[in-house]
């Protein structure tokens, strides 16, 4: 399902997030102060997103991933195309350490979001501004037992679809708290103050039509913070909002050639370390 310009607003160059490189391609800056703690002392956090549950994941995406030796967060919903006829393959991607996410049933948006045009492909039955808190609860509920059924697994993470948060006008995050150990949201930046964070409201940046620099540098503008940054990426090398496979395996490489000081993992395993730490006493908030 496409989110549409209210949740994917990036732009082809990220003057404000651009560092130097060097020619190797790590980075050429001073160590950032470490506001938060990263395991095995990583300057910051990436996280490698993927909505919507498209052919392209299994095709491009994880084999990418599987190639640079990291692993990423599919964020899928129950009525993917792609999950209904290629569910063993879904199957075979969890089993190798990426995680299944939930992103509900039928993908419901709100269809007249506040700001952006109307989203006409979304239809009635399934415009957020029809639904009630309890039923996009109940929908997201459902979800989890879908992937439940697919990977076993019990801790989930959820991405708000088209980064919306309401249903019949009321927020429907403390609704679905209990569900979840963290949720992805929009907004199109970094999180830097990781200590105050949210788990509920991580914010992302939904990249389309990019090359690979920009992509770089949204994850060096983390590592000069010592935050957080959640790449929320849809198609890759086709289908929609996509960004090319050459754009995404150049940030792969990047990430890999710098993963010491950059953590890349999954939305899971990220949040249940950022959870914990904020749990430990004298964490600053």
């Amino acid at each position: 399902m496409r989110c549409g310009a209210s949740c994917a607003r990036a732009t082809a160059t990220l003057g404000p997030f651009a560092l130097a490189l060097t020619a190797s391609g790590a980075l050429a800056t001073g160590d950032p102060p470490h506001p938060f703690p990263w395991p095995g002392g990583a300057n910051a956090a990436v996280v490698l997103t993927y909505d919507d549950g498209m052919d392209t994941h299994l095709d491009h995406a994880g084999p990418d991933l599987d190639a640079a030796g990291l692993k990423g967060t599919f964020f899928v919903p129950g009525h993917s195309e792609s999950l209904a006829k290629r569910l063993s393959e879904w199957r075979a991607l969890a089993a190798r350490g990426h995680e299944l996410a939930n992103h509900a049933i039928f993908h419901p948006c709100l269809r007249k979001p506040a700001t952006g045009p109307e989203r006409e492909w979304v239809r009635p039955e399934y415009a957020l501004e029809s639904y009630t808190v309890e039923r996009i609860r109940d929908e997201i509920a459902a979800m989890n037992t879908t992937l439940l059924a697919i990977d076993g697994e019990t801790a989930r993470t959820l991405a708000y679809n088209c980064c919306d948060t309401t249903a019949g006008g009321r927020s429907y995050v403390d609704a679905v708290r209990p569900l979840f150990l963290a949720a992805r949201a929009g907004e199109d930046r970094i999180e830097a103050d990781v200590s105050a964070l949210d788990p509920m409201l991580v914010p992302s940046w939904a990249a389309t039509n990019v090359t690979g620099a920009p992509l770089i540098a949204f994850a060096q503008r983390a590592v000069a913070a010592g935050g957080l940054a959640v790449f929320q990426f849809h198609g890759i090398g086709g289908q929609w909002i996509s960004v090319s496979r050459e754009a995404h395996q150049e940030l792969l490489t990047w990430l890999a050639a710098n993963r010491q000081r950059v953590w890349t993992d999954t939305f899971r395993n990220v949040m249940t370390h950022v959870t914990a730490e904020q749990k430990r006493p004298g964490t600053p908030r």
